[in-house]
């Protein structure tokens, strides 16, 4: 067994597991990630590495940070993501070295590319499920005295923003899946 190996333990898991679901809840609410919550957890990751891996560790830490940064960091460039996002993923790639963050980034760009579908997909069709809705359930009569207030909620209030911690989230998952980093507590 590899230092790696014997890095993502349980407890590691959770820690990693409950940023996750933190950043996921701040960014679907607020979307924002906030720093309060990466650097310490950066910091966390980092000096686990050290303390089990000595420069090895380190390089292996620095070197995932690097890669997860480097591979969202170009959409953030274009304004397609917010700096949240890319950190979160950088916070990933020093818990799970470069080998582990590639496998979570490439995973994360799929699940981002069925969520940004399954969104598009909604308010496009919610419009029209919604208006043949109220044509069938509202008579003629009653259309007449509510007036806009039967325009489809989709086009009142587009979803502008993905919150893209979810991807990141369900691509990590993916990511330690495939891997075989999920620890045996949480395969059941």
């Amino acid at each position: 067994m590899t230092y790696a190996d014997e890095f993502f333990s349980t407890p590691v898991a959770f820690v990693l597991f409950a940023v996750l679901a933190a950043a996921v809840a701040t960014d679907v609410r607020h979307h924002r990630i906030p720093n309060l919550l990466l650097w310490p957890t950066l910091s966390f990751a980092l000096l686990l590495h050290v303390i089990g891996g000595g420069v090895d560790g380190l390089i292996t830490a620095t070197g995932g940070l690097t890669l997860g940064l480097a591979m969202l960091l170009p959409l953030y460039a274009i304004g397609a993501m917010g700096g949240g996002d890319v950190k979160l993923l950088g916070v990933v790639g020093s818990f799970l070295g470069p080998w582990g963050v590639v496998v979570a980034g490439l995973a994360t760009m799929m699940a981002g590319a069925v969520f940004g579908i399954t969104i598009i997909v909604w308010q496009l069709v919610w419009p029209v499920l919604e208006g043949h809705v109220a044509q069938f359930l509202i008579s003629p009569k009653t259309e007449a005295h509510t007036g806009s207030a039967l325009l489809p909620l989709a086009r009142r209030n587009p979803i502008t923003k993905i919150p893209y911690a979810s991807a990141i989230a369900a691509g990590t998952v993916a990511a330690l899946w495939y891997i075989d980093y999920l620890p045996e507590q949480f395969l059941g």
